[in-house]
Parts: C-alpha cells; structure tokens; sequence
C-alpha cells in the first residue's frame, strides 16, 4: 500500500488563521461587552485554545487548573502559564503578556489553598481594575470554591464565562469552516 502524501489536504483552500484567530478575540470581547462585563478568566483549556491558540498539556489541564488566562473587554489578553512554560506561548500574536501561572488548588496547595487563591485572585483583581474602567464584573468559565470566594472577598461579581464562550463560539466564521474542512480531510 502506498504511502499518503504529507501535507495538507489536497483540494482544499487554506485557511487564514490569524484572520481566524482575531475573529475569535473579537468574538469573546463582543459578548463581554454585550453582557457588560470587565473581562474573562479562562480555565478550560479547549477555552484557552479558542481565544489565544494556546495549548499547552490540554489534557493535564483538564484535571488540573495550573494555567489561566484573562480577557480584558477593552484591555490586554494575559496567559498566565504553568511554571518554566511561559516561552511555549510568547509568539503568539493575540497574546500581549505572559506571566507564571499562581496554582491554588489543593492538587498544587495542600493546606495552603486559602493562601494562594488569595494571591491568585488579587492578581486577577488587579487586572480587572487596572482596565476594567471600575467596571466588578468578571466572567469565569470554570472555577473551584477557594477561587470564587477569594475574587468575591475583593469585591468581584463573578459571572458565567461558559455562557460568553458558548456564545461566541456558536458562529463560526469561513476561515474557522475552513479549518474544520482540513481538520477533517486530514483525518481521512
């Protein structure tokens, strides 16, 4: 049996991913701002992969909140990366910082937890106000308990980021077609 040749499908036009990419962004900051929020907090790495194309140990994350990043609505878009990772993700373009990540679960924590949502939090908060426009209200996808109360002991109302990410996901734009089309000619 030959070989198939590498590459990508033949006969399908190529997608423009960073047209891709900044539909996405705008996407999310659209529904933000519809919904009149200061940012979003994305957990859920298939999250992060949609709004930035991260995708650092998507599967590890899954289990375990070690990475994070923050949409302003009218602001930067922060990756806080799982430690000694932060250079997978400098280069992508719809990235403006990327910090180390702050864990506070207890797979990370232990006892600690209290401690290092605290910290995690007063990042996030600083964010929120620093472009938030005194705007408290901050989408969150997936959180534990220890993070929801640390961000509502700063005063942030926390909201839904599984609805703004389902929301912005539900139009898919023709570069996006574009790539499901490959992912699937690939996958003949």
């Amino acid at each position: 049996m030959p070989t198939p040749p590498a590459g990508p499908p033949q006969g399908l036009p190529t997608p423009d991913l960073e047209m891709m990419r900044a539909y996405r962004l705008q996407r999310i900051r659209t529904k933000l701002a519809a919904l009149d929020y200061a940012g979003i907090v994305i957990i859920d790495p298939l999250n992060i992969r949609y709004a930035t194309d991260s995708r650092n140990m998507q599967v590890w994350s899954l289990h375990n909140p070690m990475r994070y990043c923050f949409i302003a609505t009218d602001g930067p878009v922060v990756l806080f990366e799982f430690m000694r990772c932060e250079h997978l993700s400098r280069h992508l373009p719809l990235i403006d910082q990327v910090r180390p990540a702050q864990p506070w679960s207890y797979f990370a924590t232990t006892e600690r937890v209290t401690e290092c949502a605290d910290k995690w939090a007063a990042e996030l908060v600083d964010l929120v106000q620093s472009h938030g426009g005194g705007n408290k209200r901050l989408a969150i996808d997936r959180c534990n308990p220890a993070g929801v109360w640390a961000l509502e002991r700063l005063g942030i109302e926390i909201c839904d980021g599984e609805e703004v990410m389902a929301l912005a996901r539900s139009i898919k734009c023709a570069e996006e077609i574009k790539a499901m089309r490959w992912a699937i000619g690939a996958c003949e």
